[in-house]
């Protein structure tokens, strides 16, 4: 484990974007790291990677310095557990509801006083060749918990949410929010807008950071003047508004 430097940027106030891999491809990882993103978002919960897989990505993080969260499936210890043994400075929980789930969360992630992760010698902790009283310590202070809010529930309790302990950062997922409300495909419709802005107005309250995507015809700045921290744009939609771009220039 190493110094995230991440957690350090957005405790000093300052505006983040990250690059979502939703692949088992490693030179995607490279390429963001390379390119100057701050954070690589691994997706697996809705990229069909294994953790043997997950762990490749979160390597080749590592040699390009920039920093590994992994969005998990579920809420569920025993699985967050196996993403930060292989090394991930950050866990991803989506579908939370209430400030219960978070602080669940917070405990899985985070070592004995301030949680209940188990503890062995892992690739996180250098294999064990290092001093695994000083890795928990440092493990507690390095490791960042995000949620994101993706329902009706966690928009209404956002403000207990991040009002845990431990918790870093809330991103607002604004295609699961609009599918939550019954509006799937439709984040830009008005009441799905209402639910991010309150969702974003709630949260800053909270003086935690705050997440959003960008989505197409739209810039980080766009969220970043709203008071949104993090950014985050798809790899994969980088790369197919690259090639549109392309192949019109090709063909004009």
């Amino acid at each position: 484990m190493y110094d995230n430097k991440l957690k350090k940027k957005l405790a000093a106030g300052r505006k983040v974007t990250g690059c979502i891999v939703q692949g088992a491809l490693p030179a995607l990882v490279e390429i963001a790291g390379l390119t100057g993103f701050d954070f690589v978002f691994i997706d697996a919960e809705h990229g069909p990677m294994s953790e043997s897989e997950c762990e490749e990505l979160i390597r080749a993080a590592e040699a390009r310095d920039i920093v590994p969260l992994v969005r998990v499936r579920e809420n569920n210890a025993a699985l967050i557990l196996r993403y930060l043994d292989i090394g991930a400075m950050g866990i991803v929980i989506p579908g939370l509801k209430n400030k219960a789930e978070a602080e669940a969360a917070v405990r899985a992630v985070k070592y004995h006083p301030r949680g209940g992760r188990g503890l062995a010698a892992t690739r996180s902790s250098d294999f064990g060749l290092r001093s695994l009283k000083e890795y928990v310590r440092y493990a507690n202070e390095q490791t960042m918990v995000l949620v994101v809010v993706e329902n009706p529930e966690a928009v209404a309790n956002i403000a207990e949410i991040l009002s845990v302990d431990g918790l870093d950062a809330a991103f607002i997922g604004a295609n699961d929010l609009a599918q939550s409300l019954g509006f799937p495909g439709e984040a830009g419709r008005p009441e799905v807008q209402a639910a991010f802005d309150k969702a974003l107005a709630d949260g800053l309250s909270t003086g935690k950071a705050m997440g959003a995507v960008v989505r197409d015809g739209e810039t980080s700045q766009d969220y970043y003047s709203r008071g949104v921290s993090l950014t985050l744009a798809s790899s994969y939609g980088l790369l197919a508004e690259a090639s549109r771009n392309f192949v019109a220039a090709s063909r004009s």
